[in-house]
């Protein structure tokens, strides 16, 4: 998935950055069990740099980006904050993950450039996409909230745990 570029006021918005790119994830050998290795393709969504119209509020067109599926607000911040995401997706086997109760999962970020508090949260999915074509991972959607997520009483999941799951077929159930 390419997303196409967004023109606002003479000013382009590129999205290159958010187009899909595969990595593998490599899991080291360890007490004698071998190394695993899982390509993951990336697939980010709309919901990343846009946002749903507000009750009552009409869609602005010169704010209007579409998919194939649904139009959208063009959100400057979301799109901003938004550059951030390759990064965290490429490193999510490094951070704490949790399973949210919509059958997906989410990490976040806790502080801005600036070193304030920040809570920057990324929801994903991972599914099989084949045996020789590896694993999806979709991010659904990504943005800034004004609190922490609630993570009281909720055990982090390992990425590699998720993954090697969603590749066995195991599935992750969510924590009580």
């Amino acid at each position: 998935m390419n997303w196409p570029a967004f023109v606002h006021m003479d000013t382009k918005y590129d999205l290159s950055h958010l187009d899909g790119f595969s990595y593998d994830l490599i899991v080291p050998e360890k007490d004698g069990k071998a190394e695993q290795r899982y390509r993951l393709n990336v697939i980010f969504s709309i919901h990343c740099f846009s946002r749903g119209a507000k009750r009552d509020e009409v869609i602005p067109r010169e704010l209007a980006y579409s998919d194939a599926r649904e139009t959208r607000i063009f959100d400057f911040d979301r799109y901003q904050q938004s550059k951030m995401l390759r990064g965290i997706v490429e490193t999510l086997d490094a951070r704490k993950c949790y399973h949210d109760r919509h059958g997906q999962f989410y990490v976040f970020e806790t502080t801005d450039s600036a070193g304030k508090p920040a809570y920057y949260s990324v929801f994903f999915s991972v599914s099989k996409a084949g045996k020789k074509a590896g694993l999806n991972l979709y991010i659904s959607t990504a943005h800034m909230r004004p609190e922490p997520p609630l993570v009281k009483n909720v055990k982090p999941v390992r990425f590699r745990v998720i993954v090697h799951n969603i590749w066995t077929a195991k599935g992750i159930k969510p924590a009580p």
